[in-house]
C-alpha cells in the first residue's frame, strides 16, 4: 500500500470519528431541548392552574354564603375541562369540596365557618397533576 493510500484511509476514518462525535452531540443536545421544553411547560401549566383556583375561589368569595357552590359538599365546574381563561375546551378540570370547622371558640367567630378545598388538574406525560389552594369563608 502506498502512502497516499495510507493518507485517504486515515482521513477517512477521521471523518467517521468525527460524523460518531457530532451525532453523540447532537442527540445529547436534543434529549436537554425536550426536557427543557417539558419542565417548561410542566412550570407554565402549574403557574395557570393556580391562576384557575385562585380565581375561582376570589369569585366565592363575592358570593352570598348561600350560594351553591359554597354549600358543603363536592363541586365541579360546569365549563370542565377548561382553557386558561375559563372558558370550555381546555386541558384543565376545576373542582372544589366545601366542609364545615365546627369546634372553633365563639372568641373566634360568630357563625359558621367553611373551609373549601379548591383543585385544578391537568393531564401530564406522566400522569396527572393538581394544584390545590384552600381557603376559609364565613357561611352564616
Amino acid at each position: 500500500m502506498t502512502k497516499r493510500h495510507a493518507e485517504r484511509g486515515a482521513a477517512l476514518i477521521e471523518i467517521v470519528v468525527a460524523l460518531v462525535i457530532f451525532i453523540a452531540v447532537s442527540l445529547g443536545l436534543t434529549s436537554s431541548t425536550i426536557n427543557a421544553r417539558r419542565t417548561a411547560d410542566n412550570s407554565r401549566h402549574a403557574a395557570e392552574a393556580t391562576t384557575l383556583a385562585f380565581d375561582k375561589l376570589e369569585q366565592m368569595r363575592i358570593e352570598s354564603p348561600t350560594s351553591g357552590d359554597l354549600t358543603v359538599g363536592s363541586h365541579t365546574d360546569a365549563v370542565n375541562p377548561m382553557t386558561v381563561s375559563g372558558t370550555a375546551g381546555g386541558i384543565f378540570t376545576r373542582s372544589w369540596t366545601v366542609t364545615t370547622m365546627n369546634g372553633l371558640s365563639p372568641s373566634v367567630t360568630l357563625g359558621t365557618v367553611g373551609r373549601v378545598d379548591m383543585r385544578v388538574s391537568w393531564p401530564t406525560q406522566s400522569g396527572t397533576a393538581t394544584v390545590t389552594l384552600v381557603s376559609y369563608y364565613k357561611l352564616t
